[in-house]
């Protein structure tokens, strides 16, 4: 009886790892659409400056 309270012991301990993990995991993939929303914000600014200098140059 003793191995299988380690065993659960050792069960528990995995199950908590593995929710940490998924845990960081989404906030990582959270933190990755964020940077994708703000990346392609940037690009639209800057193409939308470069038309304006092309619009000048013309």
């Amino acid at each position: 009886m003793d191995e299988i309270s380690k065993l659960e012991e050792k069960l528990d301990k995995l199950i908590s790892l593995i929710n940490e993990l998924k845990q960081r995991v989404e906030g990582l993939e959270e933190q990755n659409n964020q940077l994708e929303s703000r990346n392609k914000e940037i690009k639209e600014k800057i193409e939308g400056l470069i038309e304006r200098i092309d619009g000048l140059l013309i």
